[in-house]
């Protein structure tokens, strides 16, 4: 079977990968694909963006741990810790990832390279940023929920929404809206995007108080 999918893949990457449906057809099979890896060698990023556009509920699995680890950390650094030069490059990284969907584009490139597949998807940024734009119209319709685990300090469950807010032109596609449900029933909203200049900026943070 791995050799069939393979197959189809290097068919359906001859072309670019430019409607929604094109795009839910890729990751399929790359889904597909990373089914048959040894679990603790799929990468996170690419097996939760491939999970988003086939389902809107990733709670039980354990590939979302990593990432759901990162936003726990920024949340805990945000609600108790004082700022500094490492935590606002750990904040910068971890929202360009979330916005370029760079970590995605590197995992991607990656896993197609080691099956011996055209990668001119994520190395040619015109057809990347073709991607990415139909990749938004799949996932604008839902959302993506992680749960987490005891292993989390402060994040119980973190849902993520494409935002409608009118983009300038530029390669960002689409801005993130985070709802972030903590453990002791406060729940944090996030909007980030970026600037006309393309610069990360958060458009917004709001602390919602536990309900009584």
């Amino acid at each position: 079977m791995r050799d069939t999918i393979v197959e189809k893949l290097s068919r359906h990457l001859a072309d670019p990968v430019d409607t929604e449906c094109k795009v839910v057809y890729l990751l399929c099979e790359v889904r597909k694909l990373l089914d048959e890896e040894p679990t603790d060698s799929v990468p996170f990023a690419l097996r939760l963006y491939c999970h988003w556009a086939l389902h809107v509920d990733l709670s039980y699995r354990s590939t979302t741990i990593h990432f759901l680890k990162r936003v726990d950390n920024y949340v805990f650094d945000k609600l108790t810790a004082a700022e500094t030069m490492e935590t606002i490059l750990a904040e910068g990284r971890l929202l360009r990832d979330f916005l370029y969907l760079e970590t995605f584009r590197r995992e991607l490139a990656e896993f197609l390279r080691t099956k011996e597949l055209d990668t001119s998807i994520c190395d040619d940024n015109e057809r990347w940023f073709t991607f990415l734009a139909a990749y938004a119209g799949v996932i604008q319709d839902g959302s993506l929920t992680c749960s987490g685990s005891e292993k989390l300090k402060i994040v119980s469950r973190v849902t993520f929404t494409r935002s409608g807010r009118a983009q300038a032109e530029g390669h960002v596609l689409f801005d993130m809206n985070w709802d972030v449900s903590l453990r002791d029933g406060r729940r944090l909203e996030i909007s980030v995007g970026t600037q006309a200049n393309h610069e990360l900026m958060r458009l917004g943070l709001r602390l919602i108080a536990a309900p009584k």
